[in-house]
């Protein structure tokens, strides 16, 4: 119970089974492995790999773990704050799991981090982009697009709409929801305008 709890509490945050065991003390990797393959299998946690173009690297590096229900999610999670930055890049991750065969995420350890990565985008989600965000936003999103060598960029918040240009990239920047009412579940946007 504890690991589903940990686990809900920290989506969208690469956990490898190696510190969910240390942290959560678990005997073995293996049973941490076997633990989350039950949620899994349970519909209760679905899982979302690191892109890269490396074999060795996608197998080693940990996924990132998303509640099938933001409402589990928030019934179940034991943070202070209303967490609505992750609720939302959650909801966001639901909706691409419902039309994309191919999701990941990309980054570089204390360098970016893409939040999603499918075929034709990379997606970046925060509540708000700010001043104090706005350059590690937009570096995660440009290094996002290029990992694919195109693809539209998308940074998704809660109400803010844009058009920004940073590095040679053409970044959109729109509420979720209204990428979502957009957006059917099969990718890209019904609109048929990238």
């Amino acid at each position: 119970m504890n690991l589903l709890l940990f686990l809900l509490a920290n989506t969208g945050q690469p956990l490898s089974f190696q510190s969910l065991t240390k942290h959560l003390a678990v005997p073995t990797v293996g049973q941490t492995s076997r633990y989350v393959e039950f949620l899994r299998d349970a519909y209760l946690l679905f899982a979302v790999p690191k892109f890269s173009a490396s074999f060795r690297k996608r197998v080693v590096a940990p996924a990132k773990y998303f509640a099938i229900d933001n409402g589990l999610r928030r019934v179940n999670s034991p943070q202070a704050q209303p967490d609505l930055g992750h609720r939302l890049e959650n909801a966001v991750g639901l909706h691409l799991r419902r039309g994309t065969g191919e999701l990941h995420y990309a980054g570089e350890r204390d360098l970016w981090e893409c939040d999603f990565v499918t075929r034709d985008a990379a997606i970046q989600v925060c509540l708000e982009l700010t001043p104090a965000n706005r350059a590690r936003e937009l570096r995660g999103v440009v290094e996002g697009t290029r990992l694919r060598g195109r693809g539209r960029a998308l940074v998704l918040t809660l109400n803010q709409t844009d058009r920004l240009r940073q590095d040679g990239a053409e970044i959109e920047v729109m509420p979720a929801w209204r990428w979502m009412a957009q957006t059917s579940p099969d990718w890209p946007d019904k609109s048929g305008s990238h």
